[in-house]
């Protein structure tokens, strides 16, 4: 899945992909200033101190901070976070991997060979899968892992709870090869994006709709996982996940001997990374960056970020179903200023994003909102008037004897969230509407993000895979779990499918600014920023940190891999 819903990222800290950078004039680690956006693949960087396995220590123990340790604990599952990713990493098999530039490898451990082709102008794909793979409570990997893989997600039973059908919809048959070990999957057409899927795989105990929604949740069931690391111990209500290396892993040992994840806010994983309770820890502002960057033995990776920071704009809201009114309330909001307390005191700017299709820095970019709203306290005002929402005594706009009053939760303890949404709220009384800020603590992410119960929400998304047209459908599909503004049509829904299906890039990336552009139109959903990433980490620290589309943010690449440099 390439887009997972993360925190209230664009107003909420929660230590993962918002609010990093570095301090004025600072460089990374290769020595290259880092101030600006990446806006061509030349300006992307990454730091993530990549070592092979021969560099590795054997053993030690690697603990991390995790904001959330989600209910639903299916990653495959819609309701899953990226903390539900970032938990399923280290326990539950991952068939391939992408390198920082999202060019991807498949996994020998869990296949000794892909093979595509084409066969009556429709892509298949042949998986051979290695003789040794198993599940951990003895299930052999065969063929229907990926017909049930493919089932679950291609979007045609609607039980399953699923955040995209991307590609998966795209698939007209998965079956059995020349025996149990192969599988072959032929899709509907040319498709071109065929290495972007199955990168993870459903267990046979969750292969029916009921299983794959329910069985996950608050139990991570180890039994069912496979790879280098297993779950020792895992404790909710503590705060706690803890991986042992499995015994039953049929491939390169890994180099840890423990893994722990323990929950933590923010601020409380800053000082835990300064008190050496912990091992790394995002820096979320110039705060918190100040405070790390001074702790001995400590090193800053910085990076080009993958994420979308937005505001979601509740369509189904009384004060918000009308779109003129969510045009307005867009037009009054100033994303300069609140980009500014963004990134104040980290010396680093970036162009106002414009698009969740594609970033700055990749071929076929354009700023497809920009095209669509442009800041404006006057029109703003102007539009709210011809909307019938008249100002009262009071400065509040009232239409049939209600005032525009909205609900704005923020996630998290930043002080950055709360400057920022004390910055939205004064914009927004500046055109006649209230907005009502309720703090919640990070763990409420989920239930706010599945139930809806805001008005405006910041959030955001973070992406693993490079190839933005592919998953168009999850920002603007009708029947997305992440289309959480509900604002784009359903008659849309058949343009927007079509994108991924055409036969070349040039192609997609044309009809993908073409759909999006027409679906900002809805005015549900405004960009707000990407921005960079910065990790610190205790020096040694290998295969971890700013590394673009390689592994699933911080970590990355083979689960095995993590671990202490040799000396």
């Amino acid at each position: 899945m390439r887009r997972i819903a993360l925190g209230g990222l664009a107003f909420a800290a929660t230590a993962t992909l918002v609010l990093s950078g570095c301090s004025g004039g600072s460089t990374d680690n290769s020595g290259q200033k880092h101030s600006k956006g990446a806006t061509s693949e030349k300006d992307v960087l990454t730091s993530y101190n990549p070592q092979p396995a021969s560099n590795l220590k054997q053993g030690g123990k690697l603990t991390l901070p995790i904001v959330e340790i989600p209910d639903q604990l299916n990653p495959l599952n819609g309701n899953g976070s990226l903390y539900t990713s970032k938990i399923a990493w280290f326990y539950q098999p991952q068939l391939s991997f992408n390198d920082p530039k999202g060019n991807i490898t498949y996994n020998k451990d869990y296949l000794t060979d892909v093979k595509q082709a084409t066969v009556d102008g429709k892509t298949q794909v042949t998986y051979d899968i290695n003789p040794k793979a198993k599940w951990n409570d003895g299930q052999d990997m065969d063929w229907t892992i990926f017909r049930d893989t493919w089932t679950a997600l291609n979007g045609k039973n609607k039980d399953y709870v699923v955040g995209s059908s991307d590609g998966y919809s795209s698939i007209a048959s998965v079956k059995k090869g020349k025996d149990a070990k192969e599988a072959v999957v032929t899709f509907t057409g040319p498709f071109v994006y065929w290495k972007s899927l199955f990168s993870s795989v459903l267990n046979p105990h969750i292969a029916k709709a009921d299983a794959f929604n329910k069985d996950y949740v608050s139990n991570p069931h180890a039994e069912w996982g496979a790879g280098p690391y297993t779950i020792s111990k895992f404790d909710a209500k503590g705060g706690t996940v803890t991986y042992k290396p499995n015994p039953k892993w049929w491939g390169a040992k890994p180099h840890l001997d423990e893994l722990t994840y323990v929950q933590m806010e923010d601020s409380a994983g800053i000082n835990a990374f300064k008190n050496g309770q912990i091992d790394a820890v995002a820096a979320g502002n110039a705060e918190e960056l100040n405070q790390v960057k001074s702790v001995q033995g400590t090193e800053l990776r910085r990076g080009t970020t993958t994420s979308n920071n937005l505001l979601v704009f509740n369509s189904t809201s009384p004060q918000l179903k009308d779109p003129a009114v969510r045009k307005a309330i867009m037009e009054g909001i100033d994303r300069a200023q609140l980009a500014k307390i963004t990134f104040q005191g980290l010396g680093y700017t970036e162009p106002l994003p414009g698009s969740f299709n594609l970033y700055p820095f990749q071929k076929g970019y354009q700023d497809n909102f920009g095209k669509v709203v442009k800041f404006s306290t006057a029109q703003a005002k102007k539009d709210l008037d011809a909307a019938g929402w008249k100002a009262g005594s009071d400065g509040v706009r009232t239409k049939g004897g209600q005032k525009l009053e909205l609900s704005f939760p923020t996630i998290g303890d930043s002080s950055t969230v709360k400057a920022r949404a004390t910055a939205l709220a004064q914009m927004l009384k500046g055109i006649g509407v209230t907005l009502d800020i309720k703090a919640h603590p990070s763990a409420d992410f989920n239930k706010v993000f599945t139930q809806r119960s805001f008005d405006i929400f910041g959030m955001g998304f973070i992406s693993s895979d490079p190839n933005g047209m592919l998953y168009i459908c999850q920002m603007y599909c009708s029947d997305s779990s992440l289309n959480v503004s509900r604002s784009v049509p359903k008659s849309m829904d058949k343009e927007t499918k079509a994108v991924a299906n055409l036969p070349t890039l040039d192609q997609q990336i044309a009809a993908g600014n073409k759909v999006e552009l027409e679906a900002m139109k809805t005015y549900g959903v405004m960009p707000t920023h990407n921005g960079p990433t910065i990790w610190a980490v205790k020096k040694g620290l290998a295969n971890y940190g700013a590394a673009q589309f390689y592994g699933n943010y911080g970590v990355t690449g083979p689960p095995e891999l993590i671990g202490w440099q040799k000396s």
